[in-house]
């Protein structure tokens, strides 16, 4: 996945009818498409009173290979202002120590500066340093990031199944200057928790992975989900599973 920033809130003004006899305005607004209601419904159930995005969100991220093997934990902190970011912790075997402004990153591994190739092995320097924060930034704060900028939602629900359970599915795909990939979400028709999401690189190559969301892990009225469960599209292969095993909220 790259940097999946996502999508823009667009407000589009409506037809103005003025009536020449009594000089007033009329104004239409467009009615919210079913995509959007949906989204609107999951964001209200994950996050009711607004705190992703508000306040700064503090968890520990648990990752394991599909051997059940540890890859990473981490303590992450996803700063209310949307730019900066730190995680501390072990990562594939390492110690490591990250953290960005938004603009300048700075990392150590096992107790120092590491080296270009230690840099690229860890992805540290991968989109100029970002990559981590908008990782975990995006995974963690799904579905809410569906409203970030640069996300395009087709405005039609579609009725489904996903791992053998009924869902609404969105269908959303990215500005080309924030990603490439084709992804759609999967919501419990009746109180619209997120349950799951598959992307694609390439839909008609049947490429890609799905996720498979599982319980909810919750903070001062927060609910994010708990569990992620990483399969491959073509195969239905077993990747591994990453875990939140603790959420606070910070100022």
């Amino acid at each position: 996945m790259r940097s999946t920033a996502t999508r823009a809130i667009r407000v589009a003004a409506g037809a103005i009818a003025v009536c020449a006899a009594c000089s007033s305005v009329a104004w239409s607004w467009p009615a919210q498409s079913a995509a959007e209601a949906l989204l609107a419904r999951s964001i209200a159930f994950h996050d009711p009173q607004g705190h992703w995005g508000s306040r700064t969100i503090l968890l520990t991220w648990n990752g394991t290979g599909a051997d059940g093997e540890e890859r990473g934990v981490l303590d992450i902190s996803i700063f209310a202002d949307g730019r900066s970011f730190e995680m501390i912790g072990r990562y594939r075997g390492a110690a490591l120590e990250y953290s960005t402004d938004g603009t300048t990153y700075s990392a150590r591994v096992d107790g120092a500066n590491p080296d270009e190739e230690t840099r690229n092995r860890l992805a540290l320097s991968r989109d100029g340093g970002m990559f981590w924060r908008d990782y975990y930034g995006y995974l963690a704060g799904l579905p809410m990031k569906l409203r970030d900028p640069g996300t395009r939602i087709d405005a039609g629900v579609v009725a489904t199944e996903f791992m053998g359970r009924e869902v609404q599915s969105i269908r959303v795909t990215y500005d080309a200057e924030v990603g490439s990939e084709t992804w759609y979400f999967y919501f419990d028709p009746e109180s619209a928790q997120l349950v799951g999401c598959r992307f694609y690189h390439d839909e008609s190559a049947n490429d890609g992975e799905y996720i498979v969301f599982d319980g909810v892990i919750e903070a001062d009225g927060l609910r994010l989900p708990q569990s992620r469960r990483w399969y491959v599209n073509a195969d239905d292969r077993f990747l591994g599973e990453d875990v939140i095993e603790r959420l606070a909220l910070g100022r």
